[in-house]
């Protein structure tokens, strides 16, 4: 498998870009519902399998921008095999594989890792490729029906006992006082505001999710660096972690995310982040998915990883 340079560079510009525009049109393109849907289920490969990561926001946009309702995707090849087909002039969407290969230390290209003492080195690479929104395929209905949520609130001003047992199998202090929520590192603890003082339950649970992504980055955890830097530009990505987990997770367990009061300017935040850094999005992703599985783990949901083992 050959190293993708030029190609690779024009994927993360591209998709970068588009997450740029949404956000300067007051949209975050993680927390949006479409289709009066109350929120945005996590897009699935055609074996079923969760994708990950920034294929999860690339294909969340697609559904947004062109409406579909459907989680389930396809290549060409994958839908042909099912008996289905494309229909004429549909366009499809950008999905990235994302691997390592091992070259030898002395090649010409030196965008890899350091070379190791057996005189190979890894050197990354990110290759693109398209599929298609089941909505696009003719043939295919019956096999991709949209999958239930694992849990469902039935009454928005009302605690969940079900998604109560899921919060509170983290195991992360967390304690209710105060009007604002925060995850304090020194402590390892989470404070949220009451209940009651929440608009909806998934305000309540939603915002939970935020803070515990934040959690899951304690050096006991994941030791994610931006969690306790005190530069600015790493506040700003350290709450995109939080902000993309928050949304994995709501998407996994069917609660909507909650829409910040300070939403304009995490947005202008966001938007420095991402202009100053075309991999930043990238990299939030894959942070954000990270601490999606640590939370999704100890809730005992099955995470996508998990997922792909056992496929």
């Amino acid at each position: 498998m050959g190293r993708i340079t030029d190609n690779r560079a024009d994927i993360y510009q591209e998709i970068t870009d588009q997450m740029i525009a949404m956000i300067e049109a007051g949209t975050r393109p993680w927390s949006k519902s479409w289709n009066g849907s109350p929120a945005p289920n996590i897009p699935l490969r055609s074996t079923g399998v969760p994708y990950r990561g920034i294929n999860v926001l690339t294909l969340w946009v697609a559904s947004m921008t062109k409406g579909y309702a459907s989680p389930h995707w396809l290549t060409f090849k994958q839908a042909l095999a099912l008996g289905g087909c494309v229909r004429k002039g549909e366009k499809g969407s950008t999905v990235v594989y994302a691997n390592k290969i091992e070259v030898d230390a002395d090649r010409g290209d030196r965008g890899g890792d350091q070379g190791g003492e057996d005189g190979k080195r890894q050197v990354a690479f990110l290759k693109r490729y398209t599929v298609f929104n089941a909505e696009q395929i003719d043939g295919i209905e019956a096999k991709y029906p949209t999958p239930a949520p694992i849990i469902t609130a039935t009454n928005p001003d009302e605690r969940d006992a079900e998604l109560d047992a899921l919060f509170v199998r983290v195991p992360v202090t967390v304690r209710h006082h105060g009007s604002q929520p925060y995850y304090q590192p020194s402590s390892d603890h989470v404070v949220m505001p009451e209940f009651a003082d929440f608009h909806t339950s998934d305000d309540y649970y939603s915002t939970l999710a935020h803070e515990l992504c934040h959690a899951s980055g304690h050096v006991d955890r994941l030791a994610r660096p931006t969690l306790i830097s005190t530069k600015r530009e790493d506040y700003a990505r350290e709450e995109l972690v939080a902000e993309l987990g928050a949304a994995f997770i709501s998407a996994t367990i069917g609660i909507k995310l909650h829409d910040r009061e300070d939403h304009a300017a995490y947005l202008a935040s966001w938007l420095q982040a991402l202009r100053n850094d075309k991999r930043c999005i990238f990299t939030a992703a894959r942070l954000a998915q990270d601490a999606s599985d640590w939370l999704l783990s100890r809730m005992a949901v099955e995470t996508a990883s998990e997922m792909e083992e056992a496929a």
